[in-house]
């Protein structure tokens, strides 16, 4: 089952290039795959297969079931009807999507247990099979109104945009992760990069509760970002 990756820091960033930053949700990344052979089938819509970023759930897992009941009821149905009707995803075996699992006090993967059953799930990314992560001009076309993250900013990407988002002038909870198209030289193909900018109040608040360690942990292990 795909995995989500590991977002750069903004230092990897393209500078100058056109953009959008997508409101970061502060929870827990899980994912669900749509088998094209199984939709339509046994009242799934095609999702078969359900993970936190690292290991593989079910429905009556008592963390995270909560999460699958939320996906199947608030995207499955309009996610499995985009998926076999829209040109663009004509052909796909399989699909994932990734969505950010949180509540109102969740903070850095850690959810308040007096909020189970009031949790939210907000879907921030499709990965196509074999062909990646789908462009975020498309990403917002086809999905924005199933509900995805706000979208913070677009236009060009410069520390203009980085410094605002440390600084924090748009109230944020923990930042934004940004996201480009850039065309490889060899395949003359646009690939999406991506990279996060967090608020200097969300890392502070990472410090004075885990320390340094993962503090630099959050900033990719890049000393040079450290505050």
């Amino acid at each position: 089952m795909k995995q989500y990756h590991s977002i750069e820091y903004w230092n990897k960033g393209i500078m100058g290039t056109n953009v959008f930053a997508f409101d970061k949700l502060d929870g827990s990344n899980l994912r669900f795959e749509w088998n094209q052979k199984d939709s339509k089938k046994n009242n799934n819509y095609g999702f078969t297969k359900f993970g936190t970023r690292k290991q593989i759930i079910g429905p009556g897992d008592e963390q995270w079931g909560e999460g699958i009941n939320i996906f199947m009821n608030k995207y499955a149905i309009e996610l499995d009807k985009i998926f076999r009707t829209n040109k663009q995803f004509r052909n796909s075996k399989k699909i994932t999507a990734f969505a950010e699992f949180y509540g109102e006090n969740s903070f850095a993967g850690w959810h308040d247990p007096k909020e189970k059953g009031k949790m939210q799930l907000t879907l921030f990314d499709i990965d196509v099979y074999q062909k990646g992560i789908i462009k975020p001009r498309d990403f917002i076309k086809l999905f924005q109104y199933l509900g995805i993250p706000e979208i913070i900013f677009e236009g060009e990407y410069n520390k203009s945009l980085v410094e605002n988002v440390k600084n924090n002038i748009y109230g944020l909870k923990e930042g934004v992760v940004v996201k480009g198209i850039v065309l490889t030289k060899r395949k003359n193909k646009e690939n999406v990069w991506m990279v996060k900018i967090k608020t200097n109040e969300w890392l502070q608040k990472i410090k004075g509760i885990f320390g340094e360690e993962k503090l630099l942990k959050e900033l990719n292990n890049d000393k040079t970002l450290m505050i």
